[in-house]
C-alpha cells in the first residue's frame, strides 16, 4: 500500500517512546514504491531542541538519520512553503511558526495529510490529521 503523509515532530516522540506498531508501519512503508513520507526540515530543529534535551544531541541525530535512511524525505523550506505558512499565521496568530511550516509542507506535498495529535493542525483548512494508524 502506498503511504502518503507528513510527519509532525510529535510523531517522532511517539515512535521513540513506545515503538507503537502503527509508527513502525509508517516508517517501514516510507521506502515502498509509491509512498511519499515527508517531514519539514524545521522538524529537525524542533527535535534537536526538545528531544535532544532529553536524550542528547547524538542520539537525536541518529534517530533523524534513521528516519532518513528508512525513506522519510526531509523537505527544506521553499518560498512557496514559507508564503503558505505566513498566510496561515495571518489567519490564526496563535499558530506556532513550526506548525505552520509543517502544515504548508503537507499541503504542498501530501494533500494535507499530517501524522500528528497536535490540536493546532485541526484549525488549518485543508489539513487532515492522522494519529494511531497508518
Amino acid at each position: 500500500m502506498a503511504l502518503v503523509g507528513c510527519l509532525d515532530t510529535r510523531f517522532y516522540f511517539a515512535h521513540a517512546e513506545d515503538q507503537a506498531s502503527w509508527t513502525k508501519k509508517i516508517v517501514s512503508e516510507a521506502s515502498q514504491r509509491g509512498s511519499l513520507v515527508v517531514s519539514s526540515t524545521i522538524t529537525i530543529a524542533e527535535l534537536l531542541s526538545t528531544m535532544g534535551a532529553d536524550v542528547g544531541f547524538e542520539t537525536t541525530t541518529l534517530r533523524i538519520n534513521s528516519a532518513r535512511l528508512a525513506g522519510v524525505n526531509f523537505i527544506p523550506l521553499s518560498e512557496k512553503i514559507a508564503s503558505g505558512a505566513g498566510e496561515m499565521i495571518l489567519k490564526n496568530n496563535d499558530l506556532p511558526l513550526a506548525d505552520a511550516v509543517i502544515a504548508a509542507t503537507a499541503l504542498d506535498l501530501t494533500h494535507g495529510r499530517v501524522y500528528t495529535n497536535d490540536p493546532h493542525f485541526q484549525k488549518i483548512t485543508g489539513i487532515r490529521t492522522l494519529w494511531g494508524r497508518p
